[in-house]
Order: structure tokens, then sequence, then C-alpha cells
């Protein structure tokens, strides 16, 4: 990597840390506020497991593996919120005291998936895994948008936070992955996807009443 490469990626991946970090922040207060989890299970397992492996067992190259750090120890905050908010989602056709093991088993699944699959692939930087999550989480909030029917722990500056932190940080990784054909269909699908929520998100939020500008 040479030094004007260097230099990109050390300012992508500072850029993509303060753009997600401000995302958790409002994650975490629009949950506290609606008591509602804000990010879905499928999503948090997969990002929770993805941070803990590159920020602890196969550290990311620095400032990404310090980055991976702090954002584990904030996914802490969020997976307390999911613990106590999710249950009054959980279906009611399923016994309540599955919630918590199901909870368990879906981030056991997540973390030896994205383990087993970095090692297999030799993906050490974690791209193929890390991108991937950021699909699931476009995809899966269209869906908890769709399944609530409100903006309750949602917000749009979260989306657009979380969404700018992802499109910063391209610059740094087509550094480290400048060929991968599979990576580029990846920021491709959720640029569109995050742009599909918005517009969702904006259209529910009219509907009941919201100005989405003014919600944090």
């Amino acid at each position: 990597m040479s030094a004007l490469e260097n230099n990109i990626y050390i300012t992508s991946c500072a850029a993509s840390g303060l753009l997600w970090s401000l995302c958790y922040v409002l994650l975490i207060r629009r949950a506290a506020l609606d008591k509602a989890h804000a990010m879905p299970l499928a999503a948090l397992c997969a990002n929770l497991s993805w941070e803990f492996i590159f920020g602890f067992v196969h550290p990311d190259e620095p400032p990404m593996n310090y980055i991976n750090i702090v954002w584990c120890c904030v996914d802490v905050i969020i997976v307390w919120q999911y613990l106590r908010y999710a249950r009054a989602e959980f279906p009611k056709t399923i016994p309540q005291r599955w919630f918590v093991p199901f909870f368990c088993l879906s981030l056991a699944a997540a973390f030896f998936g994205i383990l087993t699959l970095t090692r297999d692939l030799n993906d050490w930087h974690g791209s193929y895994t890390g991108w991937g999550g950021q699909l699931l989480i476009s995809i899966t909030m269209i869906s908890l948008l769709v399944k609530r029917g409100s903006v309750r722990g949602q917000s749009l500056y979260i989306v657009l936070s979380r969404f700018l932190g992802s499109v910063v940080l391209i610059p740094g990784q087509y550094i480290q992955a400048p060929e991968s054909r599979f990576l580029i269909f990846i920021y491709v699908a959720f640029i569109v996807f995050d742009l599909i929520y918005i517009t969702l998100y904006i259209r529910q939020a009219k509907l009941e009443g919201i100005n989405p500008w003014k919600r944090l």
C-alpha cells in the first residue's frame, strides 16, 4: 500500500467510524425514547459477531480494529435494548420462554457463520462478511418498518448516518479489494435498498403526522 493509498484508507475508515458511531448513538437514543428495539435480530447478531471477530479474534488493520472494539462495546447496549423491548413483538404463537434461547441461538449461528466463512475465504479484513452484513441491515430494516407499520424505534438520521458511514468507507475498501465483483454488487445493492427504506420511512412518517426531518 502506497503512502497515498494509506492516507486514503485511514481517512476513509476514520470518517466511517465517526458516522457509524453517530448512527449508534441515535439508534440507542431512539430505542430508549420509543421503548422499541431499533435493529432487527438478524442484523444485530451479524453486526455484533462481525465487530467482535474483527476487533478481538482476527483484528483488522488500524484504525479499523480499534473502531470495531468500540462498536462492539456499544453493541452491548443495543443487545440489552433488544432483550428488553423486543419480547413484546415476539410472535404470540411461540412460547415466551423461547425468546432468549432463540436470540442466543441466532447470535451463535451468526458468529460461527462469519468466523468459518472468514477462514474459508481467507477474508482477514472481513470485507465479504462485513459488506454482506451491510446489505442484510438494509433489507431487514425495510422488513422491520413494514412489519411494524410505524416509525417506532427509527429516525431518518439513523439511516442517513449509517448510509453515509458506509459510502465513505468504499474508497478504503476498494484499496483492499480492488478487483472484487461481489463487493461492487454489494455497494450498488445496499444503496438501492437504503434509498427504498428512506422513501418508505418518509411516507410512513407523513402517514403518522410526523415530520421526518424533525424526528431525531
